[in-house]
């Protein structure tokens, strides 16, 4: 773990270097010893050497804020979960309210919040567990190397930029050596410039593609995975009328394929004996749903609200990196991340609810938000 770590940590530093590289190949052999100085029989240009060299430089200022606001990211903090205190017996603690005081959570059989015994606390929904890093990162997409560590929530809005102005770079780079090597062939730096370039073209657009895909479905790269038959367990407070009435045996409906594990759990679990016992907290009941194989209860119903979820409301925000994704605010009371109309249909069929009458009327579940002080 510790090699792979290491070695992500340097492939920066060499991309930075063939960055350099083929900067200095655009301005010393290309503009000037060939536009500039041209040998003779070739004619001279400097207006095109002098266009050259700043359209590739207008070019690489938005791939060196990106990606050093990357690489800012992923070196910190991309989106890792506190670590735990490690207990005796590996004994789990008990849930934190922030989990129950939600209305809906991912959960295991027993209606408890996914524990990483790593990490020594519980995961939030679409949390993931890396061994590369040893650490737990919420909505983690992938571990790459290129930036050096694990792309999460708050990561993954500038990789998506980063790699957007680099495919532009690097396709500009593309043509411009392919125009000058197909002109004269004796200059090997521009053949490795070209190899360079053509080589990170295919490989960011191939990223940029796929990272978008995902983006527009909300799903990240773990997710996508398994994506057809994947199911999930989700805790989703049951409503006000059945908690008051018989909070524990809440009876569901069970139509086949909707709900194939249901049950109910009961939050707090227990108060603690060690000290005198404060204000008790009011109960939760939550019934315990299985998905549906295949079913994103993230999906937003849309594509372009998927987008907007990423890369925010604002056409400013789609290309600055300043701001994080909206998807890192988890001050709902509902759940860690936006649900969509699939959880929606999901309550829908179980009996806990029912589905909006328009596409423009929103969730009720969905809408609801977490008031703190």
């Amino acid at each position: 773990r510790t090699s792979s770590l290491q070695t992500a940590r340097a492939i920066p530093g060499f991309l930075v270097l063939v960055v350099c590289y083929v900067s200095y190949v655009v301005v010393g052999p290309l503009a000037i010893d060939y536009l500039f100085n041209p040998p003779k029989g070739v004619q001279k240009r400097v207006p095109a050497g002098i266009a050259i060299t700043i359209v590739w430089f207008i070019l690489l200022i938005p791939v060196a804020f990106t990606y050093l606001r990357l690489l800012t990211v992923v070196l910190r903090n991309p989106g890792y979960v506190p670590l735990g205190k490690e207990t005796e017996n590996d004994e789990q603690p008990h849930p934190a309210p922030e989990f129950w005081t939600r209305d809906v959570f991912v959960c295991d059989q027993k209606g408890l919040p996914i524990y990483c015994k790593h990490c020594h606390n519980w995961k939030p929904d679409r949390t993931h567990h890396n061994q590369d890093v040893g650490r737990c990162t919420m909505k983690m997409d992938h571990f790459c190397p290129w930036v050096g560590g694990v792309v999460g929530e708050r990561a993954i809005k500038f990789f998506t930029q980063s790699i957007f102005y680099t495919v532009i770079l690097t396709t500009y780079g593309t043509i411009l050596f392919a125009f000058f090597v197909h002109e004269n062939r004796s200059h090997v730096q521009w053949i490795v410039a070209l190899g360079l370039a053509g080589f990170f073209l295919l490989f960011t657009l191939g990223m940029l593609v796929n990272t978008l895909w995902l983006a527009l479905q909300n799903l990240t790269t773990i997710e996508h995975l398994d994506v057809r038959n994947r199911t999930m367990l989700l805790a989703v407070v049951l409503p006000p009328e059945l908690q008051a009435h018989n909070e524990r045996t809440a009876q569901l409906t069970r139509p086949p394929a909707a709900a194939r594990s249901p049950g109910t759990v009961t939050y707090p679990l227990s108060l603690p004996t060690d000290r005198p016992p404060p204000p008790a907290p009011p109960t939760r009941t939550f019934a315990i749903l299985e998905t549906p194989p295949g079913m994103n209860p993230w999906d937003l119903g849309s594509p372009w609200r998927n987008f907007k979820a990423v890369f925010g409301d604002h056409f400013h925000q789609w290309w600055l990196p300043w701001r994080h994704s909206p998807i890192c605010d988890h001050s709902s009371d509902v759940s860690w991340y936006p649900l969509g109309p699939q959880f929606e249909k999901l309550l829908e069929d179980v009996g806990l609810g029912q589905r909006p009458t328009s596409r423009d009327e929103k969730s009720t579940v969905a809408s609801k938000k977490r008031r703190r002080k």
